[in-house]
């Protein structure tokens, strides 16, 4: 049987086809047990799937992936790649501190318009995930403004760096 060629089999397409969704974003993982740990207890992902060097997590519909074998990490002051996540503003604020119970540092909370409000923190490996709270944050026309694509001199992304994280005393996974 012949091979067909790339030309050929697009020879009749007028552009790019259609995807029908993104399935999963992965992230470099320093230690999956650890990754596990955080994705599931301090984000609250539901894990899907659990192999050697990789596991793979919904949180509000969207499929993370988190794998500990043949991975890249982020250089000191990187805001790309990152996760962001939508989120209301008491959401926000409740997440700021459940970090801060965890022993995970957060940036402070800045926005670009004056009308949303975002925060940056890490996952264990240095993975920087984003909060975006769209409107309805009080005081956002009077938090420290950021230009309009990525976090300038807003916040320090290397401060939130950190090698130490816990759960809450009391805290029970569910």
């Amino acid at each position: 049987m012949a091979e067909i060629s790339v030309t050929e089999r697009s020879a009749g397409v007028a552009g790019p086809p259609r995807f029908d969704g993104i399935d999963h974003v992965s992230v470099p993982c320093r230690d999956l047990d650890e990754g596990i740990r955080f994705y599931r207890d301090v984000l609250g992902g539901k894990m899907l799937v659990r192999e050697d060097a990789f596991a793979l997590f919904d949180i509000c519909g969207a499929r993370i992936g988190i794998g500990s074998a043949g991975c890249t990490f982020l250089e000191p002051g990187a805001e790309y790649p990152h996760l962001g996540f939508a989120c209301n503003a008491d959401s926000l604020i409740a997440m700021q501190g459940w970090l801060a119970r965890c022993g995970i540092p957060t940036t402070n909370l800045w926005t670009r318009k004056g009308v949303e409000a975002l925060m940056f923190f890490r996952d264990p490996s240095g993975n920087v995930i984003e909060l975006f709270c769209h409107e309805g944050c009080e005081g956002a026309a009077d938090l420290p403004r950021g230009p309009a694509r990525g976090h300038g001199i807003t916040v320090d992304i290397d401060a939130i760096a950190y090698s130490e994280w816990h759960l809450p005393d009391g805290f029970e996974p569910a």
